[in-house]
C-alpha cells in the first residue's frame, strides 16, 4: 500500500502545484481521492497509466476538488478503458456527473460514431462511470480492503446544513496500514474519532498562525479550513502515526517553517509538509 500526493494546491491556481488530489495504490487497485486541477497529468507522472484508475472518492463539491474530474474520466475512456470506474461522493455528485456528461455530449456522440468504424471499441462512458452518493459508514465494492466515510465540518459553523452541504473524510485501510483523508475540514469530534489511531492523517492546513490575524482569516481558520493552530491538536487527539499537511495557501518559506513548528508544538509524531508527487512511506 502506498499513497502519492498528486496535487496539494488550494483554490487559487499556482503554476507549481496542482489542485487537491491523492493517489492510493493497494495491490492492483488505484484510488484517487479528490480530482483537482491537473489530476490526469499527475496520475501519469506518478507512474500509473491513466486507464488504471479504478475508483474516485470526492470529499466535497468545491471546484478545486472536482475541476479535473472530467479530464480524468474522459482521458481514461479515450485511451480505451472499457471497465467500470466507480465515483463516490457526497449528495449532489450524481447531479454534477449528469451535467458533466451533458456538457461533453457532442464529444460522446462523436466518439461512439467513430468507434463503430474502428477495431478498438469504446463503450458508452455514461454506462462505464458508476456514481454512488455516500453517507457515513463503510462503503461497499472495494475487495479485501476497507473504505469508510464520515461527515466533517467545512463551513457548517456558518449555518450550512449537512443536507445542503455534505462534506466527507475518507479512511482507507488494508491489513498493512490505514490512511485518513480529511478533505477540507476544521477540527470536530467526528474528525478526531474517525482518524483515531490511523497510520497517516492527510489534513488540510491552509493558514499558519501568523496569518490568522484579521477577521476573514479568523473565520476561515475557525469554520472553513484548519490552520496550524489546530492541525497538531487534531493529530495528537486522534493519536495518528504521521501527519501530512496539504491544501496550504501560498506563503513564504519562513511562514512554512513557522507552520510546521506550530503543529509540532501540539503533536510529537512525524509531520510532513506535502508537495506534489511526494510519496508517503507507510
Amino acid at each position: 500500500m502506498k499513497i502519492v500526493l498528486l496535487g496539494t494546491g488550494g483554490p487559487r491556481p499556482d503554476p507549481k502545484r496542482m489542485g487537491p488530489s491523492t493517489l492510493v495504490n493497494i495491490g492492483e487497485s488505484n484510488i484517487v481521492i479528490d480530482a483537482g486541477r491537473g489530476v490526469a497529468e499527475r496520475v501519469v507522472q506518478a507512474g500509473v497509466p491513466i486507464t488504471n484508475v479504478d475508483y474516485v472518492l470526492i470529499t466535497h463539491l468545491h471546484f478545486d476538488h472536482v475541476g479535473g474530474l472530467a479530464d480524468l474520466l474522459f482521458a481514461a475512456w479515450n485511451k480505451g478503458r472499457n471497465k467500470t470506474i466507480k465515483v463516490y461522493g457526497p449528495g449532489g455528485t450524481k447531479e454534477m456527473m449528469s451535467h458533466l456528461f451533458e456538457a461533453y455530449s457532442k464529444d460522446v456522440w462523436y466518439r461512439l460514431h467513430e468507434t463503430a468504424l474502428t477495431h478498438q471499441k469504446l463503450g458508452d462512458i455514461r454506462g462505464l462511470v458508476e456514481v454512488k452518493e455516500v453517507e457515513p459508514g463503510a462503503l461497499s465494492g472495494f475487495g479485501d480492503w476497507v473504505v469508510s466515510a464520515q461527515y466533517v465540518d467545512h463551513g457548517h459553523g456558518l449555518g450550512l446544513s449537512r443536507r445542503d452541504w455534505p462534506c466527507l473524510a475518507y479512511r482507507v485501510a488494508s491489513d498493512v496500514a490505514s490512511v485518513v483523508f480529511s478533505g477540507d475540514a476544521v477540527s470536530s469530534p467526528d474528525l478526531v474519532e474517525f482518524s483515531r489511531n490511523a497510520s497517516v492523517l492527510v489534513l488540510c492546513c491552509y493558514l499558519a498562525g501568523g496569518e490568522v490575524i484579521d477577521d476573514d482569516a479568523k473565520l476561515i481558520s475557525r469554520h472553513v479550513l484548519s490552520s496550524s493552530l489546530d492541525a497538531g491538536k487534531i493529530a495528537a487527539d486522534a493519536n495518528v502515526g504521521k501527519l501530512v499537511l496539504i491544501h496550504i495557501r501560498e506563503k513564504s518559506d519562513d511562514l512554512l517553517d513557522d507552520m510546521v513548528a506550530e503543529v509540532k508544538r501540539d503533536y510529537n509524531g512525524v509531520v510532513i509538509l506535502g508537495s506534489d508527487l511526494l510519496e508517503i512511506p507507510l
